[in-house]
């Protein structure tokens, strides 16, 4: 089962780094991530109204469904497309892949959960293998203000991700179905990413295209339905520092649909540094104890 979680997150967010690029150029970012959560909650909202699912909770849950609909379905997306205007896709992916060591941290402090040396040394072959993955990218890095601050809000976004997970990680320990915790959480990540843009003054048009609606439709009910639900179960299952290793598997994944649909090319760097991802995914997932995958 945490083979299947796993497989689902990692694949469907490895497409949506190429579903993505068919939004960026076609309307505010903040009008894309708005219009994505909300069409997702109001799906994850149908499915709980028609399986009879409990929606009424306290207002302690509340709050907590409430922060992490900010901090992971609206902030953390707000400024990873902020961040891409300012460095390549590539360079923020490897802003993401900090999500492991932020879980991690995140994990020790507020959950009080060791951190095994197996994790740690998956996690570092798996940055490892990024960089190498965008050894170029990273040697033609030119440390001008704009490349720096577009990092800077690169990690800021990664830390909001990870904020949201340690918030969901408290809603699954306290048996909210993870659909649930779903549902309310890009609600009210969709409200104030609204008020963000109101406030901005940014337009909510969007292009009545068949890319981007198509786009906006995959990105809604695979993207964030079926990804985030699968991502959501799997931490409360292994650990949100465990399951964040799907943040450094899936820039291979997006590689290797880049390599089919764009112009991208293959060399020895980025195909050890996908040898050493999958290494080191094998190695976090995998418990010795039991010899087989753990669960």
């Amino acid at each position: 089962m945490n083979f299947l979680l796993y497989a689902i997150c990692t694949l469907i967010w490895g497409s949506t780094w190429l579903v993505i690029t068919f939004q960026v150029d076609s309307a505010s970012p903040i009008a894309s991530v708005f219009w994505r959560f909300t069409l997702g909650a109001f799906l994850l909202l149908s499915y709980c109204l028609l399986t009879k699912k409990k929606l009424t909770y306290s207002k302690s849950d509340h709050l907590t469904f409430m922060t992490m609909g900010i901090f992971m379905f609206s902030v953390n997306y707000m400024l990873v497309y902020w961040s891409e205007t300012m460095v390549s896709s590539g360079i923020a992916a490897i802003c993401f892949t900090v999500i492991v060591p932020y879980n991690m941290i995140g994990m020790r402090l507020f959950f009080k959960k060791p951190i095994t040396p197996k994790v740690i040394a998956g996690s570092l072959l798996g940055g490892a293998g990024i960089i190498l993955i965008f050894i170029n990218e990273i040697l033609g890095l030119h440390a001008n203000e704009r490349t720096i601050m577009g990092l800077v809000i690169g990690l800021i976004a990664t830390l909001s991700a990870s904020a949201g997970n340690m918030l969901s990680q408290k809603s699954y320990r306290k048996s909210v179905p993870v659909v649930v915790s779903n549902t309310w959480g890009m609600l009210y990540g969709s409200a104030f990413t609204l008020l963000v843009g109101v406030v901005l003054q940014h337009s909510f048009a969007i292009p009545l295209t068949t890319k981007y609606l198509s786009s906006l439709l995959y990105l809604s009910l695979f993207g964030s339905v079926f990804a985030f639900g699968a991502y959501l179960s799997l931490a409360g299952r292994i650990g949100a520092e465990r399951a964040a290793y799907s943040g450094v598997i899936s820039p291979v994944i997006a590689l290797t649909l880049s390599s089919m649909y764009e112009d991208f090319k293959w060399t020895p760097y980025i195909v050890t540094g996908v040898a050493l991802c999958l290494l080191g995914n094998i190695l976090t997932l995998y418990s010795p104890k039991t010899t087989k995958l753990a669960d």
